[in-house]
């Protein structure tokens, strides 16, 4: 699963949870729901809880004990902020490590977090004023404090000033004009430009100033290190040969004694952590609920605990509009939109789950979110008559009734890239190569290594189709922008596409996101994002398939993590039950 910041914890319970996260200013948020936005009512309701945790106080946890955590794959760059760093596994490893300003609760309202920010104010005239109290005894590994510094240079480096930083986004960033010392180092008073709506979610993770103040660095500091640490875990080992990175108890931390001595991150297929968990060599699953055969496979298992919440977590196929290629043409990307039949592929992949399989109508907002709404017009159904109508539009001919369409002596053929080890993939794949051979469009299905699939193929632009799985949080439209972003070319010529795969944008989608961002009233917030919904339908590079549910098998024992939901995972808090 590709992530966004703090996606961690990537669900909601009802409506009013995800509101758009929406903070109230002067220093708490309100997590009060405001006035949906113009257009349809939301017409799909995932009715999934939206928080499983077995929740359990302290003194019902065992000091000690080691949790085993499976990835996929675990990155090499841990630097979440880096454009290769924007891994799932990077969100799991450097959550435990570094802190972040402010927690989400259960039900999606951020809170400052206590071991970082002691305390903080936010004024609005004349201009938004956040000032951050960093917490006295908050320090580095070495012992440096964590001050003012660190903030300022994590700023400076993702604001996009700089291009010779390659990073995965600068939404909010970008909106801050300046940040300096107050009464002292400890004091970070963060000025922006115009109101930023979203700001709790900047600075999640902080990393040190000396990662952040050079390029270079930013690369190479925490590839496969992690250097420092202030949070309640630190490096222990990285183990090449066995593809395990080991976290242990961090003797500088200032806040509680985490209650596990150390978490060890293996490096295990999708396919085959279901048999890892039933063997007892993990204590956890998650993904499962993109995965029919892997809920099957847990869901009776002894020992072992089903978590389900509501998952802002949504299934999408990406198209490369980029280049030369037949996908370059909107044509041609409408064609296969309407060609596809999202329905049929919903209630094959996510209908055995139990959940609904209407498909997702919005690309910035969830089902379970205030304002969403239907923005797909006419490309949200399929209507192969008019696809084959567009693939005419662009040249795309066939002389043997509809089996294949040339154009110049070329037959069209796109190359749907997924990864080897995920069966929901290829299952879709499949369908997708059935329902748009009715249109004469060609699928070449070409699996490639789990570990290469974002590095080698979806990062690098190398696939005309590609299935991608996006996360949002307590802060939706900043979490959304960086997938949208309109890429930029740096000095040196590298395109920086941030979280873009599809590779093309437009002002307007930009500027719209900007709005967004810009306005602490609600309602025109709800709008401004539904606005920029709309336009991103237009470009059609991305086609919304289905909202998943959250669903997370762990070692019974286990307390305080399964299906957080929105809420921020507390890793000090992680633990095994006692005397059970």
């Amino acid at each position: 699963m590709r992530r966004s910041p703090r996606s961690l914890v990537l669900s909601t319970a009802v409506a009013a949870v995800l509101a758009l996260g929406l903070a109230a200013c002067g220093g708490s948020s309100s997590g009060k729901s405001g006035s949906g936005g113009s257009g349809a009512p939301a017409k799909n309701i995932n009715t999934q809880p939206g928080n499983d945790i077995n929740p359990q106080p302290r003194d019902k946890i065992a000091d000690g004990g080691t949790l085993r955590w499976p990835e996929a794959g675990i990155s090499d760059q841990l630097n979440y902020n880096e454009v290769d760093g924007t891994d799932g596994s990077v969100s799991d490893i450097m959550a435990a490590v570094l802190e972040q300003p402010f927690y989400a609760d259960s039900k999606g309202v951020p809170h400052n977090n206590k071991n970082l920010v002691a305390s903080y104010t936010v004024t609005q005239s004349p201009q938004q004023v956040v000032t951050l109290e960093i917490n006295p005894q908050a320090v580095w590994l070495d012992g440096t404090p964590v001050t003012e510094a660190d903030f300022e240079a994590q700023w400076k480096a993702l604001n996009g000033t700089n291009q010779a930083f390659q990073v995965s986004g600068t939404v909010g960033y970008d909106q801050i004009s300046s940040i300096k010392a107050g009464a002292g180092p400890k004091e970070a008073i963060i000025t922006f430009t115009k109101p930023y709506s979203e700001w709790q979610g900047l600075f999640s993770p902080l990393y040190p100033a000396a990662t952040n103040s050079d390029p270079k660095k930013f690369v190479n500091d925490f590839k496969d290190a992690i250097p420092t640490s202030d949070g309640p875990f630190k490096l222990g080992s990285i183990d090449q040969t066995a593809k395990t990175l080991t976290l242990v108890r961090n003797d500088k931390w200032w806040g509680d004694k985490a209650k596990l001595d150390k978490i060890v991150f293996l490096s295990i297929d999708s396919d085959a952590q279901s048999g890892a968990l039933a063997n007892n060599e993990v204590d956890l699953q998650y993904g499962i609920g993109a995965h029919v055969a892997y809920y099957a496979q847990v869901k009776n298992l002894p020992n072992v605990t089903v978590h389900k919440a509501a998952g802002p977590v949504w299934a999408n196929l990406t198209f490369n509009g980029a280049g030369t290629g037949p996908l370059s043409d909107v044509k041609v990307r409408n064609a296969v939109t309407i060609g596809i039949n999202r329905k049929q592929i919903d209630t094959a992949i996510v209908g055995p789950l139990g959940v609904s399989t209407d498909p997702l109508d919005n690309h910035v907002l969830l089902t379970n979110q205030q304002g969403y709404q239907d923005n797909s017009g006419d490309l949200g159904t399929q209507d192969v008559a008019r696809a084959k109508t567009l693939l005419d539009q662009a040249g795309w001919t066939s002389t043997d009734g509809g089996k294949t369409r040339t154009k110049d002596g070329k037959t069209l053929t796109l190359k749907f890239v997924i990864s080897s080890t995920n069966d929901t993939s290829k299952q879709l794949a499949e369908i997708v190569q059935n329902q748009l051979a009715a249109i004469g469009i060609q699928i070449t299905i070409v699996p490639v290594p789990g570990s290469d699939y974002y590095t080698k193929y979806v990062n690098t632009g190398d696939f005309d189709i590609a299935p991608v799985t996006l996360g949002g949080n307590a802060y939706p439209i900043s979490t959304a922008q960086p997938v949208f972003a309109n890429p930029t070319t740096g000095s040196d010529g590298t395109l920086n596409i941030q979280q873009n795969y599809g590779r093309i944008g437009n002002t307007d989608i930009d500027n719209l996101f900007t709005k967004a961002l810009s306005t602490m009233d609600r309602s025109q917030t709800i709008a401004y994002a539904n606005q920029a919904d709309a336009a991103i339908w237009k470009l059609d590079t991305i086609v919304p398939l289905y909202q998943r549910p959250q669903i997370v098998a762990t070692n019974s024992k286990l307390a305080n993590y399964g299906a957080p939901g929105v809420q921020d995972t507390v890793y000090e808090n992680l633990g095994f039950v006692s005397g059970s």
